[in-house]
């Protein structure tokens, strides 16, 4: 009895604990919970044999921050940052105009070091969107990024170059225009999600990206960085709305429009030599 009474007295006075839940997670509370709930959970994948940043691929899920730089000549400036607040990736944008044409040209640096491992680079002729991935020398091109025109709602397709692997490695899908979609693999595992971060400052695009292990992440955030940059432009165009007709135009005349080669220095612009109720002449002068 006395052995009784001391192990009910042991067990009174001692504090009962619990085992840990199942849902308990270590580190921020910006993990997208809710999806590994749902059963869209990132999945493990082996690492590819030639990723664009190897630093990036970690054996534990990761979480990065993708931010618009504020100050930015080009517009197309980003930062990377994990969670810890160190800045990991700078991606410097630029545009290159080639007759008309402008196309968008990014560099991607390690921000440690400021060593450029690899440029994306809009390819001028295709018959979709399309952007090239090449080594950082600019001699390569290691990989590209298509966007599917025969498909009922955007996609986006990633390949890497080189392998004898004629499907996507990857692709993403979802909402693009509210920033929110996911990366599957080749067989369907989910391997990334990218959600729009709380802004700040009004217009300054800012992402959470989730990384399951294995994967590349500057290949993720590198196809991230074209989805914004396609998106942006796309919603500029319909803010700005269609081009206004020439003012004789827009009142039922015709306009006829001339352009002449002048050698004189100095001389450019656009000269209206005649005008009338019903037609209208406009000469264009290039030197």
């Amino acid at each position: 009895m006395r052995l009784l009474e001391r192990v009910l007295l042991s067990a009174a006075s001692s504090p009962m604990r619990l085992p840990p839940s199942p849902l308990a997670r270590s580190g921020p509370i910006s993990a997208n919970l809710f999806g590994d709930i749902m059963g869209d959970a990132l999945k493990e994948q082996k690492p590819y044999e030639r990723p664009l940043l190897p630093s990036l691929v970690k054996k534990q899920p990761a979480s990065y921050q993708l931010q618009e730089k504020m100050f930015s000549f080009s517009g197309e400036d980003f930062r990377v940052r994990d969670l810890s607040g160190q800045e990991v990736i700078t991606i410097d944008g630029g545009n290159i105009n080639l007759g008309g044409w402008v196309l968008d040209k990014l560099a991607f640096k390690e921000a440690s070091s400021g060593a450029k491992f690899c440029s994306v680079e809009r390819r001028a002729i295709a018959a979709s969107t399309c952007y090239d991935i090449y080594s950082a020398d600019g001699g390569e091109c290691v990989a590209k990024v298509e966007r599917e025109w025969m498909s009922m709602t955007p996609k986006y397709k990633f390949y890497y170059e080189g392998d004898a692997n004629p499907f996507a490695d990857f692709e993403a899908e979802g909402s693009f225009l509210d920033r929110t979609y996911t990366f599957k693999a080749g067989w369907g595992d989910t391997i990334a999600r990218v959600r729009r971060a709380p802004e700040l400052v009004s217009d300054l695009d800012t992402y959470v990206v989730d990384v399951a292990a294995g994967v590349d992440a500057a290949a993720i955030l590198a196809m991230a960085v074209i989805i914004d940059e396609e998106h942006t432009t796309t919603t500029r165009r319909t803010r700005r709305g269609p081009r206004r007709r020439p003012r004789a135009a827009a009142a039922g005349r015709s306009v006829e429009h001339t352009t002449v080669t002048c050698g004189a220095k100095g001389m450019h612009g656009a000269y209206g030599a005649r005008g009338a109720t019903s037609h209208s002449l406009c000469i264009h002068v290039r030197c």
